[in-house]
């Protein structure tokens, strides 16, 4: 089977029976829950147990009728080739739970392993209760290995006794053919314990104002306003997404910039951020104090950092960025969807600040079409580091990864002195809609002259046409967004293939390959013309691999630190972290941390 299935908990034996007339004890003592289905009637309950690496879950359907059910994990949320603890009631209402898995045509097989202890269950016509728990990673190559990424829940249920095993076995059944289907969650959260706020304590929300959205299929929304009266420093210490009823399918991502040395008043406006006609004066809008993502839940700053705001040194205009995404086109969809933040007096020690990783915003980058696996890889250099940060380092403690729609994995990588260290982050089974503000089980340190590179890995099986870099959703983007103390000037440390290389790779297409290329052409149009065979795509991927760069090092106002950041070598590490070797004997799966 695919290292993709999932199993929900460990060691039982092959077919653990429980009477039908047993109640457990069913505490609210769980730090952690979420509904599987749209309806709301099933809902996984679970607390992640770092010290003998365990979850502990507990399943509560409020469905009628139903004689079983299957909840597990795969790689992206498909039903087929995925992990499963099965709970089904036969026909002398005798219950049963297996540990079981599902090949690639949705047919389940019974797990020679039973890696799932159940704890306590309970059955009745409209009610089941399930609580059992299973190790994170249990050495049977038909589990799925929990991480602490991105992690697809998958569910069947059985709707009458008709469909369920009769026997002491829940092999055979086809699950592709009966209700299920699926959510994503980060399982395995990081043990931060939750911090009080302030007594003084307040909200504010920047939202949109009952904006039309366009019947396109990409509007990055720009809206000025000014921030509450605050006449002293505040520190925003929390703040999350508050998403208009109705608008769920359409608001991708949003943000929030305070603008910066805007001496006068602010000109107002609502409209495209494309739009040529808007006021110049927005530029200057670049400082981000929020952000927030499809599938995100709130930002919640450690103990010693909060965002700073307010103070006679302040703006107070702010530009609110809504990024729809309204591929069906739909009209009529008005929107007021924005952030939340909450604010105190009460300063801490550190200010806080967002650093953006990764590759530029251009469509010097490309992906070909009809690729299960292509990456793009974006640098933040050490001599970019070296000019931007402080002596005493920065220390991130949290991190946003961000692509489009083809985005399958992505992760951060970081140097020193040619030595690679711990990375930043990592999300194995990423998703586009869900892309989380993930706290980091602890900060990490990023000193002068460290290196971070972040790669994006995608799948472009179903394009047919290239992939250009850009704004739009259809275009894709490599970003990881991370928040740090104290807070520094440097706000963007991205990189993009070197311009005249890129151009001598164009002029090498057109006279060795016979491809319609042109220097008069835009980075967009050479791509689209170029024939995707095996070959060109091996040139592209050598082009990437060798190619020196162009690094964008910019302040939070904009502009560019001094340096040459054209035809920057890309760094890289002599010395690789060292492979601890696998927790589990005879595989070569890699440890979990």
């Amino acid at each position: 089977m695919l290292d993709a299935g999932w199993m929900l908990l460990l060691v039982l034996a092959s077919c653990l029976r429980v009477s039908a007339a047993h109640v457990g004890d069913f505490s609210p003592g769980y730090d952690y829950s979420v509904s599987l289905d749209a309806r709301h009637h099933i809902y996984l309950h679970w607390s992640v147990n770092y010290s003998n690496d365990t979850v502990l879950m507990k399943i509560v359907t409020r469905t009628n009728n139903i004689a079983g059910l299957g909840i597990g994990f795969s790689d992206y949320g498909a039903i087929t080739n995925a992990d499963f603890a099965v709970f089904w009631t036969d026909f002398a209402g005798t219950h049963h739970f297996q540990d079981a898995w599902s090949t690639n045509d949705g047919i389940l097989h019974i797990d020679r392993s039973q890696d799932v202890v159940l704890t306590h269950a309970r059955s009745t016509q409209d009610l089941t209760v399930l609580q059992y728990w299973r190790k994170f990673i249990t050495c049977d190559d038909d589990d799925y290995q929990l991480d602490n990424g991105t992690t697809h829940l998958v569910y069947f249920l059985l709707d009458d006794v008709q469909q369920s095993p009769n026997v002491a076995s829940a092999s055979g059944i086809n699950v592709s053919t009966i209700h299920h289907g699926f959510q994503r969650v980060q399982l395995l959260k990081p043990d931060i314990p939750a911090l009080e706020l302030p007594p003084d304590t307040w909200t504010f929300s920047i939202l949109a104002p009952e904006v039309h959205v366009p019947a396109a299929e990409t509007t990055y929304w720009w809206y000025t306003t000014r921030l509450p009266p605050l006449h002293h420093k505040h520190h925003i210490i929390q703040y999350e997404g508050v998403i208009d009823s109705g608008s769920e399918d359409v608001v991708h991502h949003i943000e929030v910039f305070q603008c910066v040395g805007v001496t006068d008043v602010m000109p107002f406006y609502s409209g495209p951020g494309q739009a040529e006609n808007k006021p110049p004066t927005l530029s200057k809008c670049r400082n981000v104090i929020g952000a927030w993502a499809m599938g995100a839940g709130p930002i919640v700053y450690p103990e010693e950092a909060g965002s700073p705001i307010g103070g006679v040194d302040s703006t107070p205009y702010v530009l609110l960025e809504v990024h729809y995404n309204n591929p069906e086109l739909i009209q009529g969809i008005v929107d007021s969807s924005g952030i939340r933040f909450h604010v105190t007096r009460q300063l801490r020690q550190h200010d806080s600040g967002i650093m953006e990783l990764g590759l530029e915003y251009t469509d010097k980058m490309a992906l070909p079409p009809g690729l299960p696996a292509v990456a793009l890889t974006g640098y933040c250099v050490h001599t970019c580091t070296q000019v931007g940060i402080p002596s005493g380092g920065i220390h991130i403690f949290a991190s946003q990864l961000h692509t489009h729609l083809t985005g399958k994995k992505v992760y951060t990588r970081h140097i020193r002195e040619d030595r690679e260290l711990q990375e930043l982050n990592r999300d194995d089974h990423y998703s586009p809609h869900f892309q989380e503000i993930r706290r980091l089980p602890v900060p990490i340190t990023i000193l002068p002259g460290d290196a971070l590179v972040t790669t994006c890995e995608y799948s472009t099986v179903s394009r047919e046409k290239v992939t250009v870099g850009g704004l739009a959703i259809t275009d894709e983007m490599c970003v990881n967004y991370v928040h740090y103390y104290p807070r520094v000037d440097l706000e963007v440390c991205k990189s993009s293939v070197d311009t005249s290389t890129l151009q001598s790779f164009f002029k090498f297409m057109n006279k060795m390959e016979l491809q319609p290329t042109s220097p008069l052409k835009t980075s967009r149009n050479n791509y689209r013309m170029i024939d995707w065979n095996p070959l060109n795509i091996n040139l592209l991927e050598y082009l990437y691999g060798t190619s020196s760069l162009s690094v964008q090092c910019n302040r939070s106002d904009g502009q560019r630190f001094w340096g040459n950041w054209n035809g920057v070598p890309p760094p890289g590490a002599s010395n690789a972290l060292p492979y601890q070797g696998s927790i589990c004997k005879a595989s070569d799966t890699s440890p979990l941390f």
